[in-house]
């Protein structure tokens, strides 16, 4: 340790003397200019100016900072800058949270400023480009003749891919690996490009076919099988942060975003080219409209976690609803540029971004464009021009009803002092006459309905004709929805008498008895609501209701009793039959005959009872009184209007749905619909909702030289054409990020790591492309040769630097033993969803059938409310559930526990990368969980179908999860288990198997 410390010292000490040793001017231009444009002008510029310092000119350096002069030419000691940089305990002020100066660096400045700090005149630096921001420009392909592994043997350059890979190994002196066999090649393709694994007859067959364009067939039957987008799916969802519900308190369940999921398997399937599965999912509807994958691909902006309550249940008005509004803007900003830039925007938020060219002006520009954005349900397969008019109606319907509501207010309000107080006695007594006395036969109930002014009607049959003194209706009582006592009372109805059956009559023979029809009747509670009849003799009465009593959110027409009395006040209605436009027959509670069983509901105390009645009498005897005639006239052309426009709304194709970026949308609470009207939206210092400053208008980030960041849109433009000017900026061919990005996650899952690897982070605080140039040849091949994924993982997975075995070489991995220069093949642990999905497939119960709503691995509890996700109520032999596993309902809150032992991505967070332990856990879980236990138990039901043997059945069940034969020793020690456990407890141990778990 001695000896290492001195060597590092005098190392220092000879890079310090070398620095000494330079001219001034050399310096400058060799160590300090390099030195501060890398490692402080990102913050100490002209624009920003952390510390009141700017190390831009000559100028502004020696005008001082926040303690004193920066440089002091010929005099180090007295310069601040100097101070900065040098460490104090151990730690040094600048860079600020970056890599310390190194001894030599901090000694080249010392001399530099010793020597005068000369500085070429008029000389202005600008920080260097960062990486990712560089122009693309396509780098020549090496030429390189390294073409031996590690073996000796050749080691071909089949493609490009290979020619950047092996003068990288020669630069690094290392050699590849040989390559691997085709055994361990067919299984590392299948689950790569597919998912599943090959079954032991896929195997033999390729590794059997003597064609020598054989592993290149076998790709491209892969990539084209349906499989393929359900694979790669997976890592796009991974990285948007799909799931099925929302996150936060509540997590509600999102019944209808899997269409989104479904969109993306089926865009990878077709290989959509990237530029338009690019569009689609940021402005689809603005670009493409017509097109339902222009409202499909809009469910990644709704994909991320969403706030109920902070947006159900708080309005926008109060400070918690203008944080969770803010918030989901920046979830949106950030889902977008993370995915597809690689960017850190996010960092933004409260103020600019510390290592990367990002403003908060920039940030919050890209907040407005999404700033009419919500997400909400919205149907994604009508005509543009029916979603248009379903519009039209329901802004005139949303008008008709406010125009409605007024008219009503104003007719309330008509009766003065006197009906207000009326009203106050109405509302005050009425909670004590509600509480019933009531047995469970409730009366008769008609059918649901949508609209109000559906016509209902009941008719009793008195058995003869009757002279008639009195008719008496007996209101209902039901909790449902609240509603309690009136519980479906009509609101407008008539009441009419006929002698004879009605087809055996004249429609002008139906006596009109009671007409409550020009306006809305009060709910009487559980009154009765009585109508004397003078010299009336009848046999059928029947009431017809023309306005349905609300019930929660539909409408119906309840009566717990309909009672007759004759002149000597007999009730000649008891057990009369019932007849009825319709009825709901749910004994014991409903049914047509409990209208005239005798049975009714009744309240508690009748003193307060007269009261009420006493009270709502005077009440509507003064309303009617002071209702004008041509308020009434206005009110009914209202109601009828509203009526037209809710059935003209009904007639329209409803479409299916999907949860997506919306600005139309049925309210909810304090959730209301933008309508396209973008909200405004401010600099938030600090990014504090209660501290706005400057407006912004939409922009993005300034990346693409030339282009300005902020949108050039005309006066008047719509919420979507911000959106589509982002989308066309993200995709333009002289936009570094989004090229680079892409290809870099494909790279990633195919090698194990990116070659940045970072995939979501190519800012300063991310990592350095180990291989620059290839990054940039691939981002420029797929940008310029049709953005073909497929073309890409062929390019891939058919160079030979992709063949290469993942065995371990001693020299190779002293050099670089974390494979860096990709010497060799990366080994893996296949993911979560693949273990599943592997398990199903061996055990011969994996059912392929793709798309549609998830299927749950829980029983849902309280779903209305607060659900609750029971994943110990699952049944594991559910076949539903037998299919694979991208098409399970995700659950943020609650996420399925076996597939999280197994490193699961979290759903309410970008995973670029999934994390990959090996914990005691995990084995405990595959031995144990009860879904493995019922595999195993298929898995062995199916060996001893398919094979006679026990120890061919073990011999099979070997090939199927590890590719290969077993030797005669380990089926020796397999048969051995079997027998002495059975044949399922043996199925269990090959779960576990690190062949069936791991690929090479």
């Amino acid at each position: 340790m001695r000896r290492t410390r001195t060597i590092v010292i005098v190392m220092s000490l000879i890079a310090a003397l070398q620095a000494c040793l330079l001219p001034a001017d050399e310096l400058f231009d060799t160590q300090i200019k390099p030195l501060l444009e890398r490692k402080c002008l990102s913050c100490h510029n002209e624009q920003d100016r952390k510390g009141s310092l700017s190390l831009q000119t000559a100028a502004a350096m020696h005008t001082g900072g926040e303690s004193g002069a920066v440089v002091v030419n010929g005099d180090a000691a007295a310069s601040y800058l100097l101070d900065l940089i040098t460490p104090t305990d151990g730690k040094a002020a600048m860079p600020k949270g970056g890599q310390p100066l190194s001894p030599e660096e901090i000694a080249a400045v010392r001399k530099w400023i010793d020597s005068g700090a000369a500085w070429p005149d008029a000389l202005k630096l600008e920080p260097e480009i960062w990486w990712s921001l560089r122009p693309l420009q396509r780098p020549q392909v090496p030429q390189t003749g390294f073409v031996v592994d590690h073996d000796g043997n050749d080691w071909p350059v089949r493609n490009p891919v290979d020619s950047f890979i092996a003068a990288k190994l020669e630069q690094n002196q290392l050699a590849p690996s040989p390559l691997a066999d085709r055994r361990t090649l067919i299984r590392r393709l299948y689950f790569d490009l597919i998912g599943l694994p090959p079954t032991p007859s896929e195997i033999e067959a390729f590794v059997a076919d003597p064609d020598p364009l054989a592993y290149e067939q076998l790709v491209d039957r892969l990539l084209a099988m349906p499989q393929y987008g359900e694979r790669w799916a997976r890592h796009w969802l991974d990285i948007v942060k799909y799931a099925d519900t929302c996150g936060y308190d509540k997590d509600k369940l999102r019944p209808n975003a899997w269409p989104y999921r479904d969109y993306v398997i089926r865009s990878l399937n077709e290989d959509k080219p990237y530029a338009r599965f690019v569009q689609e999912q940021v402005a689809g509807d603005a670009l493409f409209p017509g097109s339902p994958d222009g409202i499909l691909g809009l469910g990644f902006l709704a994909a991320g976690p969403w706030d109920f309550i902070g947006h159900v249940e708080v309005p926008e008005s109060k400070i918690d609803g203008k944080i969770a509004r803010s918030l989901d803007r920046d979830e949106v900003v950030s889902n977008v540029l993370n995915t597809f830039c690689s960017a850190t925007v996010q960092c933004a938020r409260c103020h600019n971004h510390k290592f990367d060219p990002f403003t908060q002006q920039h940030y919050y520009s890209l907040q407005a464009v999404f700033a009419a954005v919500d997400r909400a349900e919205r149907a994604y397969d009508l005509d543009p021009a029916i979603e248009q008019q379903r519009r039209d109606v329901e802004e005139q319907l949303r008008e008709r009803r406010q125009q409605l509501a007024k008219l009503n207010a104003t007719i309330e309000s008509a009766g003065g002092e006197r009906l207000k107080e009326l009203q106050a006695k109405v509302e005050r007594l009425k909670s004590k006459v509600t509480a019933p006395l009531k047995r469970p036969e409730y009366g008769y109930h008609s059918q649901i309905s949508a609209s109000r002014d559906a016509e209902k009607w009941v008719e009793i049959d008195l058995g003869r004709p009757v002279a008639i003194s009195r008719i008496v209706l007996r209101p209902c009582h039901d909790d449902y929805g609240d509603v309690g006592a009136g519980f479906g009372f009509p609101v407008r109805f008539r009441i009419t008498a006929r002698l004879e059956p009605e087809a055996d009559q004249k429609p002008d023979q139906s006596l009109l008895v009671v007409d409550r029809t020009a306006a809305d009747v009060s709910n009487p509670g559980l009154l009765p609501v009585e109508f004397p009849v003078a010299a009336l003799e009848a046999r059928y009465l029947r009431v017809s209701v023309t306005r349905l009593a609300e019930r929660k959110n539909d409408f119906i027409f309840a009566l717990a009793e309909l009672e007759v009395f004759d002149q000597e006040g007999r009730n000649v209605a008891a057990q009369a039959a019932v007849t009825a436009l319709d009825s709901i027959e749910a004994p014991i509670r409903w049914g047509r005959n409990n209208l005239t069983d005798g049975i009714f509901a009744l309240p508690a105390e009748d003193a307060v009872a007269k009261d009420y009645a006493a009270a709502l009498a005077e009440r509507d005897q003064l309303t009617q009184q002071t209702r004008p005639p041509e308020l009434l006239r206005q009110q009914t052309d209202a109601a009828k209007a509203v009526k037209g426009l809710e059935q003209s709304l009904s007639a329209l194709p409803q479409g299916k749905l999907i949860y997506a970026a919306a600005t139309h949308f049925k309210p909810q609470g304090s959730f209301q619909p933008t309508k396209g009207f973008p909200r405004s939206v401010h600099v938030l210092h600090r990014g504090n909702v209660t501290d706005p400053r400057e407006e912004v208008s939409a922009g993005t980030l300034p990346v693409v030289p030339g282009v300005t960041a902020t949108f050039e849109l005309p006066v008047g433009h719509n919420e979507g054409d911000r959106r589509a000017a982002l989308a066309r900026w993200l995709v333009r061919d002289d936009n570094p990020l989004t090229w680079r990005t892409i290809v870099n996650r494909l790279w990633q899952f195919h090698f194990g790591e990116g070659l940045c690897a970072t995939p979501n982070d190519f800012g300063r605080m991310g990592q350095l492309p180990t291989h620059p140039e290839l990054l940039d040849w691939l981002a420029i091949e797929f940008r310029d040769n049709g953005q073909s994924f497929k073309q890409l993982h062929r390019l891939l997975v058919t160079s030979s630097a992709y063949r290469q075995t993942s065995a371990d070489h001693a020299a190779s991995s002293s050099i670089d033993g974390s494979n860096q220069s990709l010497w060799r093949m990366t080994r893996r642990r296949i993911e979560a969803e693949e273990v599943r999905d592997a398990i199903l497939s061996v055990s011969g119960c994996l059912n392929l059938q793709m798309g549609g709503p998830g299927y749950y691995l829980f029983a849902v509890e309280k779903p209305e409310h607060s659900p609750h996700y029971e994943y110990d109520k699952f049944d594991p032999n559910d076949p539903a559930t037998h299919r694979r596993s991208i098409y399970r309902f995700i659950v943020r809150s609650q996420p399925d526990p076996l597939l999280t032992t197994l490193d699961c991505a979290d759903s309410s967070q970008s995973t670029p990368r999934r994390s990959e332990t090996v914990t005691a856990l995990q084995a405990l879980a595959l031995l144990n969980n009860k879904f493995n236990l019922t595999m195993a138990t298929r898995f062995a039901e199916r060996l001893s179908a398919e094979k006679q043997s026990q120890r061919e059945q073990i011999a099979y069940g070997f090939q199927l999860v590890t590719g290969r034969d077993a030797e005669p020793g380990e089926l020796d020690e397999l048969a051995a288990y079997a027998a002495e456990h059975g044949l399922p407890s043996l199925c269990r141990l090959l779960f576990n198997l690190n062949e069936f778990v791991y690929i090479d």
